[in-house]
């Protein structure tokens, strides 16, 4: 059976870089004022970084429902039987929902893989599911291998405030309610316990005590050669380097993630968000 392998701009990520992976793409939507742009498409992470440092409050959308279903129609007329879906959280965006309805309407079968995050996590079960594929793995197999990796992950951020989050209706009620609460630091989870929702996990005074704490949190569970590990940020240098060196260091894995966190989800964080994510080695 010949399997397609999908996932869209929250793995971080643009058309060519993920294309160039084996992968198909699916731009979601960003919205200033004036203007539709199609993440990592026809923008880059820098113009984004740079209208929120501006002070932009950005929406985003599903991606065009023509340009799925175009997608769609291509992939069987490429000669696909069936199609792995990995978007990033149902929790967060429509968009898994989105494809499933235009798969159906096309005829394409569809296994949508739920991973209750997003971001570099989102990523590599993306190209873990193309290995797997690659390597002729049964279908059943794949995506039983892909959901017990996902099992074990977690995805820990940090703020600079709630501000974007809860203007974006991304925010759980309990997390909402710490965006009145002065002087507070905010360690938010992305994760299966959250039903793949941001919700609160930790109020701390200061960015370097939530840091170690969310650190602390992550080496408690025993990270080690079986896992991937990542930190992502917008524009946090600092906070993202103080996070590299206390993480990075104390974990003894080979697949270590450093970088910018996709457009689409700063979008909604806000700039000096900084982000730390485990998953089980598929």
């Amino acid at each position: 059976m010949k399997i397609a392998v999908l996932t869209d701009s929250g793995c971080g990520l643009n058309k060519e870089q993920v294309e160039a992976k084996g992968l198909y793409f699916l731009p979601l939507q960003i919205i200033d004022d004036e203007n539709v742009y199609l993440d990592g498409v026809d923008t880059t992470t820098e113009q984004i970084f740079q209208m929120i440092e501006d002070g932009k409050m950005l929406k985003t959308s599903l991606p065009p429902i023509g340009l799925v279903e175009e997608m769609l129609e291509q992939m069987k007329a490429d000669g696909y039987e069936h199609l792995i879906f990995v978007p990033l959280s149902a929790g967060i965006s429509g968009t898994m929902q989105a494809v499933k309805l235009a798969a159906d309407n096309v005829g394409l079968p569809i296994s949508c893989v739920e991973i209750y995050t997003t971001a570099y996590m989102q990523l590599y079960i993306a190209e873990s599911a193309k290995r797997l594929v690659d390597e002729g793995v049964a279908l059943e197999d794949i995506i039983k291998r892909l959901e017990a990796s996902i099992q074990d992950s977690d995805t820990l951020l940090i703020v600079e405030n709630l501000d974007h989050l809860a203007a974006g209706g991304r925010l759980t009620p309990v997390a909402a309610k710490l965006g009145g609460m002065l002087k507070i630091k905010p360690i938010l989870k992305l994760n299966e316990s959250s039903g793949g929702k941001v919700d609160q996990f930790a109020k701390v005074r200061t960015m370097s005590k939530a840091i170690k704490q969310a650190v602390d949190t992550f080496l408690a569970h025993g990270i080690d050669d079986n896992y991937v590990i990542a930190i992502l940020h917008v524009n946090a240098d600092e906070s993202a380097q103080m996070m590299k060196d206390l993480y990075f260091d104390a974990v003894d894995t080979d697949q270590k993630i450093f970088g910018l966190l996709a457009p689409v989800i700063a979008a909604h964080t806000g700039t000096g968000a900084v982000g730390l994510q485990y998953v089980k080695k598929v």
